[in-house]
């Protein structure tokens, strides 16, 4: 199950491979476990305390893009956000939670879209989110033009083929003055793409993006850069963190089907993604904000 290594596909076979890695049932249960810590913000965190584990540094990386998404642009119960590649709903969760806006969720795997609905109903938000299958690689539906206030996207656009042309198919989503907030994860600017094998080789890629190449994206697709948030640092941590759930949750997982082989290579993969990053620095995660300009507003 999802083993890319030495491969990085095109923007036409990545979305049969981002399913192989997240939406198989198996793949879920991983993914919940390890990067969510048993909850539904899939994604890499930042961390406040020497105690926070995953799910904790998880939590604050959706609250963090929350307030620089309401910065950029207030978000009340009003507006309609979309949530680009939005997996198990986490970041949908917490936004009609926190401002009753809309929201809908434009993932691929239908799995995790069910996990997502599923969710919504406990919480008793299902009447504000939506989750609709679709591939970030294709057009966004053409129905959407200038439909949305504001777009969210959390560890997503990493397995976008063409992230140019998706930047503007979003600008054309949403309405002027809107805001688009993202994270992602990302070479270090002048990192070797070979030095970044440990990330890729366990992840379906199309190339990696760099820090200075999102903001010149931003700009080229016509959107207003506002800023660029550098939470590097905290990579090492979330890797080893990462290990730490493993180690901890590894016979739960095996009762639930995920293999040892499977475990064991995200041992190997994750254990050299530290080990480089504390020594090399070649990975870089952080958040983007941007806004489509008002009508008229010089760019």
């Amino acid at each position: 199950m999802a083993d890319f290594v030495d491969k990085q596909f095109s923007k036409d076979e990545v979305a049969d491979k981002v399913l192989e890695q997240y939406d198989d049932e198996t793949t879920r249960v991983f993914y919940q476990c390890v990067m969510g810590g048993g909850g539904h913000d899939i994604h890499f965190g930042i961390y406040k305390s020497p105690t926070d584990g995953v799910k904790e540094s998880s939590d604050y990386t959706t609250e963090w893009m929350m307030t620089q998404m309401e910065w950029a642009k207030p978000i009340d119960a009003n507006c309609h956000v979309l949530d680009l590649g939005s997996g198990h709903g986490g970041g949908s969760h917490a936004m009609a939670k926190r401002w009753g806006c809309k929201v809908t969720g434009y993932n691929l795997g239908p799995g995790q879209n069910a996990l997502n609905m599923a969710r919504c109903v406990e919480l008793g938000i299902d009447h504000l989110v939506e989750a609709r299958v679709g591939n970030i690689n294709d057009p966004l539906p053409g129905e959407w033009t200038g439909k949305f206030d504001a777009v969210w996207s959390c560890e997503v656009l990493c397995h976008a083929g063409d992230k140019v042309a998706l930047f503007k198919e979003l600008s054309r989503c949403l309405k002027p003055g809107g805001v688009f907030v993202f994270s992602d994860i990302m070479g270090a600017d002048g990192a070797d793409e070979k030095a970044l094998k440990a990330f890729t080789d366990r992840n379906a890629t199309t190339f990696m993006g760099r820090p200075s190449m999102y903001v010149d994206f931003i700009k080229e697709s016509g959107f207003k850069y506002v800023t660029w948030w550098d939470g590097s640092h905290h990579l090492e941590r979330y890797f080893r963190g990462m290990l730490h759930q493993i180690s901890t949750n590894r016979k739960e997982m095996n009762a639930k089907g995920v293999s040892d082989e499977y475990l064991n290579n995200w041992v190997s993969s994750l254990t050299d993604r530290a080990d480089v990053q504390k020594a090399k620095g070649v990975f870089a995660w952080g958040v983007f904000v941007a806004r489509k300009p008002e009508v008229g507003e010089f760019v």
